[in-house]
């Protein structure tokens, strides 16, 4: 999850890329070309909601003469400025929550002359969810401007998207987070270069592997990749059962974190109503985090099969996202395990939807694996 940090939340110059989206912002906050609806699209980790609190921030800012908003802003907790994340086991958003958001938009501001909604990972909403908020986009009210998040435009339902000007965000060049990891953590540079390839333009992703030292369900993977095809079925799945365990332990790590988190709140001081909505959300953030390391996992076999493709035409060492297992890559290619990346875009996408369906991560990882013949 993309998280606010302690940067000025009225400059957008502080954050890092996206210079193009920097450049559309202030023009439509100079000519008061707003809209009603924005949709932030493009990859987890490069900052949309960043640049979407600091859009926030700047029309909560508007006529503060005594810095009252400004405070609220930085300490994120102004009245006005409404988050919305999936909640629940599922990580979705639920149809209660954007009813509420549908009756709370057309009550005027609290205090600003704006209010402002941010829908995190929009593409979570189901379709019924989703339709709840159809009248607020038909019917917007003034000074009122909803962003959505997502990582894809193609993931919302062409009824909301059709309403929302998109604003299509780009990954963050290889030299900007080597450089904001070797400011951040004084990292030898060689480490910086070899974490901001594997991020892929993600700098949250990078400076969680910064943290955790390395991706080590990612070196699992490739490292079952570069064994070749397993001998049995029964080598599949201890394989498969292997970075389930792993995928268990990421779990207990979030959730600890999140009830740290629910143990910092004042939770005497909250209704039983808020205090039920507050752990709905941390356990939707649990969910939300366990599906994207599945996705993950189903993203470094992806990789792969793309560095494999890249090599068979000529591909230099340097473009490989996988750089660092080059030879294995190689002595794969001698062992004729090309697969079409037509074939494998196709079992990583039926591996996505089953899992968005609630199939276990177990059986949509073995799938996936038996459908690109890594079994004898």
């Amino acid at each position: 999850m993309e998280k606010t940090t302690h940067l000025n939340p009225t400059c957008f110059s502080q954050i890092l890329g996206n210079e193009e989206i920097k450049k559309q912002l202030n023009y439509m906050l100079t000519t008061r070309a707003i809209g009603h609806a924005l949709l932030f699209a493009g990859p987890e980790g490069i900052g949309k909601s960043l640049f979407a609190w600091a859009l926030a921030a700047r029309l909560m800012m508007e006529y503060d003469a005594n810095l009252s908003h400004t405070h609220k802003i930085q300490i994120g907790q102004h009245p006005d400025v409404h988050i919305y994340r999936p909640e629940g086991k599922l990580g979705l958003h639920s149809i209660q929550s954007l009813r509420q958001l549908g009756e709370e938009v057309y009550l005027p501001p609290y205090e600003a002359s704006w209010k402002v909604f941010i829908i995190h990972d929009a593409e979570r909403m189901l379709s019924y969810s989703a339709n709840a908020l159809l009248k607020t986009f038909e019917e917007p009210p003034p000074r009122t401007l909803i962003i959505l998040l997502s990582r894809s435009q193609a993931a919302l339902l062409p009824t909301i998207f059709s309403r929302c000007r998109t604003l299509h965000f780009q990954p963050l060049s290889s030299a900007l987070i080597e450089e904001s990891l070797q400011q951040r953590y004084a990292l030898d540079p060689s480490v910086c270069a070899k974490l901001a390839n594997q991020a892929q333009g993600s700098l949250g992703k990078a400076l969680r592997l910064a943290e955790q030292g390395g991706d080590t369900i990612r070196t699992y993977v490739l490292q079952l990749l570069a064994q070749g095809p397993l001998g049995n079925y029964r080598l599949l799945q201890e394989a498969v059962n292997k970075l389930a365990e792993r995928l268990e332990t990421v779990r207990k790590q979030v959730e600890a974190s999140a009830q740290e988190e629910l143990c910092k709140m004042p939770m005497d001081q909250l209704s039983a109503p808020q205090q039920h909505a507050i752990e709905k959300e941390l356990e939707g953030l649990v969910s939300l985090a366990l599906t994207q390391e599945a996705q993950a996992i189903f993203e470094y076999v992806l990789s792969w099969y793309r560095d494999l493709e890249l090599l068979l035409v000529g591909g230099k060492i340097q473009q490989l996202t996988n750089s660092d297992f080059y030879p294995e890559l190689e002595q794969s290619i001698q062992r004729g395990e090309f697969k079409p990346l037509h074939v494998v875009y196709k079992a990583v996408e039926e591996a996505n939807l089953a899992l968005q369906r609630s199939t276990s991560f177990s059986l949509c990882l073995e799938n996936l694996l038996l459908k690109l013949g890594r079994v004898n």
